[in-house]
């Protein structure tokens, strides 16, 4: 009768590996559903959320700049402040996705642990059925049989048990592979989720900046036109001198660069500080903006700019392109480049970012490549959001004093040598 001991094994074995699987999957049915749930009406809010800003940053686009009028200044500014906590609200809603989704792929990550830990039990037992039954010699599985029926029906428990163990191996092999994917996945959501409260952050603090320059501006033309109309005229011809002053210390410093130190021209030898369209380019730029604002070169023919302007939104990260040393940092108020700081890369060039709307480094901080230096902003009354950045030869380069804050002088390169 040993043999009916040996076909009640099997089935016991099935039954507690189908059990198993069961409870295991059961067990998380209702809080995933929930999750799912969840998800997709953050995705809903999300879709309509992105449609908003996009919406708000189409009607923006077209209005940058300084305005002709007090009136249409702060609708400017008011507009962007209403871009900006819309934009704060996306960026809650895809953190609160990302938790959901970490979250779900935990439960499933759960799930299938547990199911893998059902199925290597079962694989345990199976093996040792099977292997009790090999050790028995052929005789003695003959004379354990009342008949022949309950010997092929042996022999058929046994061959069925051996296919179970192989399904239950390739089983627990694609539930390696479905965790691996899950847990990769969970990652990214996660290094999602770091760079989601980063752009909170810079969203934040440019809406602070935002909301200064609005109650600044109000208060300094005691909302009236007349003194509107005196401060532009007064910040236009102050700002080109403060131009011509600069390039002609720097037009100066430009020539005494020694090739031999600085880095050799080499694309990525400096990563980009954001990846966004490159507005203004580097050097005599001959069009009817850089004949405008900047200094003039060739004859008139273009305007001076000493590094490049890449577009950006309000409150975007900007990192460092290079492993360096925070070397500089100031606040231009209305003039200039803002909000600035410089970096060391200790290779013989220096690295400058302008408009920004905060700082998230010092003086005097190692800084990783890739590391957030900063938020993008309009600082300076830049023309709309933007990041300058500009490349010294660092055996050029220092940092002046002037009645309007700190000025970081040196002579040039273009940077697009040394981007990727």
């Amino acid at each position: 009768m040993r043999n009916h001991s040996f076909q009640i094994a099997v089935i016991f074995l099935i039954f507690i590996s189908l059990i198993s699987v069961f409870f295991a999957a059961s067990g998380q049915a209702g809080p995933l559903e929930d999750l799912q749930k969840q998800i997709q009406d953050r995705q809903a809010q999300i879709k309509q959320l992105e449609e908003r800003v996009a919406n708000l940053r189409d009607a923006i686009k077209n209005n940058q700049g300084q305005q002709s009028t007090l009136k249409k200044q702060i609708t400017l500014l008011d507009s962007q402040i209403n871009q900006l906590e819309f934009e704060i609200k996306l960026t809650r809603a895809k953190i609160s996705e990302a938790c959901l989704e970490i979250e779900s792929l935990n439960n499933e990550i759960q799930n299938k642990e547990s199911e893998i830990d059902a199925n290597r039990n079962y694989l345990v037992n199976a093996v040792r059925a099977i292997n009790e039954y090999d050790q028995k010699a052929p005789l003695e599985i003959v004379l354990e049989n009342d008949n022949f029926s309950d010997l092929f029906n042996q022999l058929e428990y046994t061959e069925n048990l051996q296919e179970s163990v192989q399904e239950k191996l390739n089983n627990l092999k694609t539930l390696k592979t479905q965790l691996s994917a899950a847990a990769e996945r969970q990652n990214t959501y996660k290094n999602n989720l770091e760079s989601l409260d980063e752009q909170l952050t810079g969203k934040n603090l440019a809406l602070n900046s935002q909301e200064a320059n609005k109650q600044n501006l109000l208060i300094t033309t005691k909302n009236q036109e007349k003194k509107y109309q005196s401060l532009v005229q007064d910040l236009q011809a102050r700002r080109q001198e403060i131009e011509k002053e600069i390039y002609l210390l720097e037009d100066k410093l430009r020539m005494t660069i020694d090739p031999n130190s600085v880095p050799p021209a080499r694309k990525g030898l400096l990563a980009w500080p954001l990846i966004d369209t490159i507005s203004q380019g580097y050097g005599c730029v001959e069009n009817t903006f850089a004949i405008r604002t900047y200094p003039s070169c060739n004859s008139g023919r273009g305007g001076f700019h000493n590094g490049i302007d890449i577009s950006s939104s309000l409150g975007q990260p900007i990192r460092a392109p290079d492993d360096g040393i925070v070397s500089g940092e100031g606040n231009n108020g209305q003039y200039v480049y803002g909000k600035w700081l410089t970096i060391n890369h200790q290779n013989g060039l220096t690295t400058l970012y302008g408009h920004l709307s905060a700082f998230k480094v010092g003086v005097g901080q190692k800084i990783s490549r890739g590391e957030i230096i900063g938020y993008a902003g309009n600082t300076g009354n830049s023309t709309g959001p933007h990041l300058h950045f500009t490349v010294y030869a660092t055996d050029t380069f220092h940092i002046e004093s002037r009645w309007y804050g700190l000025l970081p002088i040196g002579g040039s390169i273009n940077p697009l040598n040394y981007l990727d």
